[in-house]
């Protein structure tokens, strides 16, 4: 038996070895793992730092399939999330953990590059605006609990930069105590702006018709293929918008109260410094919006002798000491779904994957409640639809509310999607609205054709013209043309009446394809609230619990147990088995194999092999 045992491992030594070297790979990661999480603990005192990564603050983070690998899918998992990256669930989730926590006294902030992969600018936190305003609001409260909790001098929040590179991170920078960046740098603060570019010219000299129907004057998708500037309407509501986010920005810098600031901002020192800006760091200095000049290697003196404990390991000793801590109260679990990007009815992450995400996430038996995180510009209708639909049944059917929260856009096709749910949050930047249709088609015309030497003749059995690329619809096509879009137009708006509660004249007057900010579209109506993640997370709790007499009271860091439902990366066993055996065999062999197979039979044979 020794033997043969012997002689199959010989022969197999490739395969032996590699499953040798994962088996001691993952004992001594799970030793290792064990003895950090056994040394790490909070010291009274304690100082919070967290290292920003331009492109590793993130909404949501990768979430790698690994089929059922055990300890070697976890450290698969961990090989490809870079360990700076930090959600900003997390780094919310963090923040509000702190501020209760008697032992944490300050925040330690340093924006970095990180690591020689980087890719983005150094001084920039590479988020936006929204999530710019979600972490401030966390900052400021922190700063604030801690005065009440330690007295007066506590609650100092340093932010080290060496350079600012956008005005959205300097947002995040003015909810702390302490701005410091190096002499040589400089302060990019110019206002807020948008630019356009119109291609209708360029489709006139090629010869390429968009044919177009908008609902209603708002509208603006189209405009940058059919005209040559902004029309009327369009001009007034984008002016609007970057009106609001401008007066946005210069009311939360003007309320930041730096500790040594040379002068108190006010409003007036705002504008100025936008209008004459970019600034070097010492005129910034000058002006009252940064505490001090400074370097990376001059963090600890400031913070003196204090114990430091990272942003995250901070987080998981926390959330297990809590965890321990309220074994015997009752938990209510919500799932975070998101989603980000274009809605569309095909590809990997399509309108029917995300609903089937959403219905098997409100199936879980342990889940009371969800959270839409959403941040999209809209989409296809027909997929933005079939999203609604599933929020319908989860809420009607399976009687689990559905709580949306607006990231950085929640609008058109995003609207449609979430406008049912039981209560919407919005950040005061988020843009939303935007309800309103567009369809689009080219058409090439003679011009092209001729220019390319291209002939086209179109053959019909039906005298039909609706999907001709090179006639241009008119009579009853184009009337049914119209008549399609004006159907998904007034579908949309009565989806909008009935999920806010509004007459048809209430939702036709936030429709017409009108823009909004998130102070706004509170103000009409299209919002119910404003606030960050976790505010929308405390509320589907709320309303998720079915003991309403119990006093229950929900609270992010106390009460709640999260789940995360985001786009997989699939990384299964089989897909993992078939790239280890095709790894392990002989290069002769695998020789042999192209020469006579292509290279899809041979995934079916190994398909065959691994399931044999």
């Amino acid at each position: 038996m020794l033997r043969r045992s012997a002689a199959f491992l010989w022969k197999y030594k490739k395969t032996t070895l590699v499953a040798a070297g994962a088996t001691y790979a993952g004992y001594r990661y799970r030793k290792i793992q064990r003895e950090s999480d056994a040394k790490l603990v909070v010291a009274p005192e304690s100082v919070l730092t967290w290292k920003i990564v331009n492109g590793l603050l993130v909404e949501s983070t990768k979430n790698i399939k690994v089929g059922s690998l055990g300890f070697l899918g976890s450290m698969l998992k961990k090989a490809l999330i870079d360990s700076d990256e930090v959600t900003i669930f997390d780094a919310l989730l963090s923040l509000e953990m702190a501020a209760k926590d008697p032992r944490i006294r300050e925040i330690c902030i340093n924006l970095t590059n990180g690591s020689k992969d980087s890719q983005g600018s150094p001084g920039s936190a590479g988020i936006s605006l929204t999530q710019a305003q979600e972490l401030r609001a966390a900052l400021l409260a922190f700063t604030e609990q801690k005065k009440k909790q330690l007295g007066p001098a506590a609650g100092r929040v340093y932010f080290m930069v060496d350079s600012f590179d956008d005005q959205t991170t300097y947002l995040l920078a003015s909810g702390c105590s302490d701005i410091i960046a190096q002499p040589s740098g400089y302060l990019p603060l110019t206002g807020v702006s948008s630019t356009q570019l119109f291609f209708r010219r360029l489709a006139d000299k090629i010869g390429v018709k968009p044919v177009v129907e908008s609902r209603k004057e708002y509208k603006g998708f189209a405009s940058t293929f059919t005209e040559t500037k902004l029309p009327v309407k369009q001009r007034e509501n984008m002016v609007a918008i970057i009106n609001a986010i401008n007066d946005m920005l210069v009311d939360d810098i003007a309320a930041c109260k730096l500790h040594g600031a040379k002068a108190p901002l006010t409003a007036e020192i705002v504008r100025s410094a936008m209008a004459e800006g970019p600034l070097s760091v010492p005129e910034a200095i000058d002006r009252g919006l940064l505490s001090r000049s400074g370097y990376f290697l001059d963090t600890k003196p400031i913070t003196g002798p204090k114990s430091r404990i990272g942003i995250t390991a901070y987080r998981l000793v926390r959330q297990k000491e809590l965890s321990r801590q309220s074994d015997a109260k009752k938990k209510d679990t919500v799932c975070i779904v998101y989603m980000s990007g274009a809605i569309r009815r095909n590809g990997m992450h399509s309108a029917s994957s995300l609903a089937n995400a959403l219905l098997n996430a409100a199936k879980e038996p342990s889940v009371s409640a969800l959270v839409f995180r959403i941040d999209s510009g809209g989409g296809d209708a027909i997929a933005s639809d079939t999203i609604a639909h599933a929020i319908d049944h989860i809420q009607n059917e399976l009687g689990k509310p559905v709580v949306a929260s607006y990231g950085s856009a929640a609008a058109s096709g995003a609207v449609l999607a979430s406008i049912t749910c039981r209560k919407i949050f919005a950040n005061p930047g988020s843009i939303t609205g935007s309800i309103g249709v567009v369809a689009m088609k080219p058409m090439f015309t003679k011009k092209l054709l001729d220019y390319l030497g291209v002939n086209v003749e179109e053959l019909r059995v039906v005298d039909n013209r609706s999907n001709s690329f090179t006639e241009e619809p008119t009579g009853a096509e184009l009337e049914r043309f119209r008549a399609r879009v004006d159907k998904i137009y007034d579908y949309f708006v009565a989806r909008v009446a009935k999920g806010r509660g509004f007459t048809p004249e209430q939702a036709e007057a936030v429709a017409r394809g009108q823009v909004f900010t998130g102070i706004q579209a509170k103000d009409n109506g299209l919002v119910d609230e404003l606030g960050s993640l976790t505010r929308a997370v405390e509320a589907a709790a709320q309303l998720g619990h079915k003991d309403i007499d119990d006093g229950y009271k929900a609270d992010i860091t106390e009460n709640i147990n999260v789940k995360f439902c985001v786009p997989e990366t699939n990384l299964g066993f089989k897909h993992l088995a078939k790239n280890f055996m095709w790894q392990a065999m002989h290069e002769d062999a695998k020789n042999l194999l192209l020469q006579n197979t292509s290279q899809s039979d041979i995934d079916l044979k190994l398909d065959d092999f691994y399931f044999k």
